[in-house]
């Protein structure tokens, strides 16, 4: 059942469950379970609240990587994935909520946000997901890197000299690129740090160049049931860009004849079983990160436990 699956942890014994989905018109129970994502998301960001507390308690893991990378600390880089997820992930439920009429599925334009929120969750467990301490430090570092480098080759973009520039935007611009010199220096106090807490400084100064790497490695872990994440991502990431041929893909096709016996119109609406792929895979990643960041803090409190959203669609009490 993947995302579906309602038993809590560390609850009590369950009841016994029994699937009748196969007895709804197959239209009806994915319109159901999508409303049900929408439910599993509202429960999650009440979970989440203002953000997570709690998660370096003394003696813990979290703790202790916190204190040999300091101060590029792990619980640091995990509550902002966190974060992002829940904030992508609310941002879906306000796209898809229809206050009035139940859902409204657009096109494309959720799957940008569906990317983001599955980022952030693997981002998430790449990092905190290993049970070697120097594994773990050792990619909070590698981020720690690609975003020093990533802003470096943003800001000197935009300090590009123009064509058009007169000499005062010109040395306005050398001056500030002259900032920007001193500034990389943010590499070099990572790498010290690296070096210091004794992990692989060749390793740490890789930085994260590759997603579909990272998402490799995250299914390493965890295989999904459906598809591997790093699929799931090429896909959306295909919808998050203007792909003519993934949105064919990912839509409904209604073909319908013109004068011109050569030419036909094609009517594209939103194909809802991969709108609930992408949900799918999203809340899985950010379930996942909570559980994992739960065991590493010393915090359960942090799992989220869905409670509040009841029995997924097609399945009752036996």
């Amino acid at each position: 059942m993947g995302i579906e699956a309602f038993r809590r942890p560390d609850a009590a014994p369950q009841p016994q469950f029994e699937w009748f989905g196969d007895s709804l018109e197959p239209t009806v129970l994915t319109r159901q379970r999508l409303a049900y994502r929408l439910d599993m998301i509202r429960s999650l960001r009440n979970h989440l609240g203002e953000g997570i507390s709690g998660l370096a308690v003394s003696g813990s893991e979290m703790q202790a990587d916190d204190e040999a990378l300091a101060p590029y600390q792990l619980s640091h880089e995990v509550s902002h994935m966190i974060a992002v997820a829940s904030d992508a992930l609310g941002t879906l439920e306000l796209i898809l909520r229809d206050p009035t009429e139940g859902l409204r599925i657009p096109l494309f334009g959720l799957y940008p946000v569906a990317r983001q929120a599955l980022e952030a969750g693997a981002y998430g467990l790449w990092m905190v997901a290993p049970d070697n301490p120097a594994v773990r430090r050792t990619r909070a570092l590698r981020v720690q890197v690609q975003e020093s480098r990533e802003e470096t080759s943003l800001i000197s973009e935009f300090l590009k000299d123009r064509g058009e520039d007169d000499k005062l935007m010109k040395k306005y611009k050398a001056r500030e690129r002259q900032k920007q010199r001193r500034s990389e220096s943010r590499v070099e106090r990572i790498m010290a740090v690296a070096a210091a807490a004794g992990l692989p400084t060749a390793e740490v100064a890789k930085g994260v160049s590759s997603m579909r790497t990272l998402l490799d490695e995250v299914d390493m872990r965890r295989p999904p049931s459906i598809a591997t994440t790093r699929a799931i991502w090429q896909y959306v990431s295909g919808l998050a860009h203007p792909s003519l041929l993934r949105a064919i893909q990912a839509s409904e096709l209604d073909l319908s004849d013109t004068p011109d016996p050569q030419v036909h119109h094609a009517r594209m609406t939103a194909k809802e079983d991969m709108v609930l792929l992408a949900l799918d895979v999203a809340l899985t990643l950010v379930g996942d990160l909570l559980d994992e960041v739960a065991g590493r803090a010393r915090n359960l409190a942090i799992r989220w436990r869905r409670d509040d959203v009841g029995l997924p669609p097609g399945w009752r009490l036996r």
